[in-house]
């Protein structure tokens, strides 16, 4: 057999050890664009032509090689070796919002970084080129993260080998200092060019470059202008959010002069990133997050492929991309979904283990027993009533009671900052900090009815898109039509079965993060009384306190627009 068959076959059995693509790219198109098809319009999976062969070959060098036909060897098989042997492939591995989710949980179905590690390596061993990006909101959101202010999650990141990561909001959640202090620690560029410093400079590192197999790659971060209203205002004091979409019509151009292809790494949500795409031309992918949306298949988007990969590690991404003489030939993309059945990578497992040590055994004690599940799926907490949504927001409004001078009348949570779901049975300090992640603490402010109303239009104004800002309540109930236009959704509020006085003066619990402006709530100018009393604190002692909890949904709120 000639050297050139046996070549094909080698690189075709390859091709099925390997973990390439979770979805093959098909070469097709491209290599009858480029004319190597001698016909384009012939069986795609009859057997291929000596012929054939020899024309395709023949543009690979000035001699034909004369190949006797195979049966079992079809044309989709040939042309997909070709296209394999023609291209650079450089392969594209991401993540996004970890929240420092660094354990295993199989009833979350999320992977931990153990695992993580195993499938990055295996995809690092099985692709010549490889980036691997994660595109923010990773070092918050577990005890794991934050009782060391992100600190902890920094040798994990350096042990998978990351080349970039965009800051995401929660990057803020320590104060600007504590960011600063992260991107020092990491071995690897912390992006955002669209952050500002007081004095208009980068507060982080805009873009990087990577030179992969010859290409040279521009990698733009960018961080939700969200920020602000997402974290504390006060951690991010003196520092500007500019528009993602203007930032990247700026940059891009003049990125493209210095590199040869443009990836955008940013934590803007999948909304904007449309519009990044739609509005701006000559970026090959962008690699999202922030929406927390799992894109099981790549949306594509004026020439630019969109890719996200959910959340707390449930998935990892891989976008496979494909260039012949400077051009994008063709691309795949896919996310790997957790399985248990992958081997920890046992470097890392040691390195989280170590971790997990730190925090020592009093994380799992007991706290109570909840006879029914709290409900905390971020689904519903960020669009209904639910029933941890309603202990949370009563626990807040009786703990003022005995703050003399600041009993609250009512309560008000923001359902965003209720992070996870807690099954019935036993719940340990661990399960309660992964719920209330955030150092938020409990503050009493006087407003005015009219206040309060408008507080609960803001709070159902984006139901649809599950808004953090979506109110959970105690000490009130109210009705509400999400058919309706935003800021006229609000029908019927009632205060302790009374309605609702728009005159009246009304003193509100909530925590100092809504009082502050956080998640885009708005009040008039006031003091607030900031008891110092963490969320997680309260609800601590609120589950020691009653040991047996079963809290219930009472119907404080309701949809109209739901049957």
């Amino acid at each position: 057999m000639k050297k050139i068959v046996l070549f094909l076959w080698c690189l075709l059995f390859s091709l099925q050890l390997q973990a390439a693509p979770l979805q093959h790219v098909s070469h097709f198109d491209w290599l009858v664009k480029k004319e190597f098809v001698a016909s384009p319009n012939a069986n795609f999976f009859e057997a291929i032509t000596p012929q054939e062969i020899a024309f395709s070959l023949s543009k690979l060098s000035s001699q034909k090689i004369e190949l006797p036909q195979k049966k079992h060897l079809s044309r989709a098989e040939f042309y997909q070796a070709l296209g394999n042997a023609l291209a650079t492939q450089v392969t594209v591995a991401h993540t996004n919002d970890v929240h420092s989710h660094i354990l295993e949980n199989k009833r979350a179905k999320e992977f931990g970084y153990a695992k993580i590690a195993s499938v990055i390596k295996a995809w690092r061993k099985s692709s010549e080129h490889f980036l691997l990006l994660d595109a923010g909101d990773t070092t918050q959101g577990s005890l794991y993260g934050n009782l060391f202010k992100g600190e902890s999650i920094i040798g994990l990141l350096h042990l998978l080998g990351y080349d970039a990561m965009a800051a995401g909001n929660h990057e803020f959640d320590y104060g600007s200092k504590q960011t600063l202090k992260l991107k020092r620690r990491l071995n690897l560029p912390l992006l955002s060019a669209n952050v500002y410093s007081h004095n208009g400079k980068y507060f982080l590192t805009p873009y990087t470059f990577k030179t992969i197999a010859g290409i040279r790659f521009a990698i733009l971060g960018l961080t939700t202008p969200e920020t602000p209203i997402s974290t504390h205002p006060n951690n991010v004091k003196g520092l500007q959010f500019a528009s993602p979409e203007e930032v990247v019509r700026k940059l891009v151009p003049e990125l493209k002069k210095k590199a040869d292809r443009v990836i955008v790494l940013c934590h803007t949500g999948v909304e904007e990133d449309r519009k990044i795409a739609a509005a701006v031309d000559g970026i090959d992918l962008i690699v999202g997050g922030h929406s927390h949306t799992p894109l099981r298949k790549p949306e594509y988007v004026n020439g630019t492929s969109i890719v996200q990969a959910w959340e707390y590690g449930k998935a990892i991404g891989r976008a496979d991309l494909y260039y012949y003489q400077d051009e994008l030939v063709a691309f795949s993309a896919e996310l790997f979904p957790y399985t248990e059945n992958i081997a920890e990578d046992q470097e890392m497992k040691k390195a989280v283990d170590a971790i997990v040590k730190k925090l020592g055994p009093r994380l799992e004690e007991v706290l109570a027993v909840t006879e029914v599940p709290l409900d905390g799926e971020r689904t519903k907490v960020r669009t209904q009533e639910t029933n941890i949504g309603n202990f949370i927001a009563d626990t807040l409004l009786e703990r003022t009671k005995s703050i003399a001078g600041h009993e609250a009348d009512v309560a008000l949570i923001n359902g965003g900052g209720i992070r996870t779901h807690i099954p019935a049975g036993k719940l340990t300090r661990h399960q309660l900090f992964d719920m209330l992640p955030f150092p938020n603490t409990l503050v009493v402010l006087e407003v005015s009815g009219k206040e309060m109303w408008k507080a609960l239009e803001h709070g159902v104004s984006k139901v649809e898109h599950a808004s953090g800002a979506f109110p959970q309540v105690a000490g009130m109930s109210f009705r509400y039509d999400a058919r309706r236009a935003s800021g006229k959704r609000i029908l019927e509020v009632s205060v302790k079965g009374k309605a609702l006085d728009l005159q009246k003066t009304y003193r509100l619990a909530t925590n100092d993060f809504l009082a502050s402006g956080g998640d885009g709530y708005v009040w008039d100018e006031k003091n607030f009384y900031n008891s110092g009393i963490t969320m997680f604190t309260l609800v601590e002692e609120a589950f020691s306190k009653q040991k047996s909890l079963s809290p219930k949904v009472d119907g404080r709120i309701i949809d109209l627009s739901k049957p």
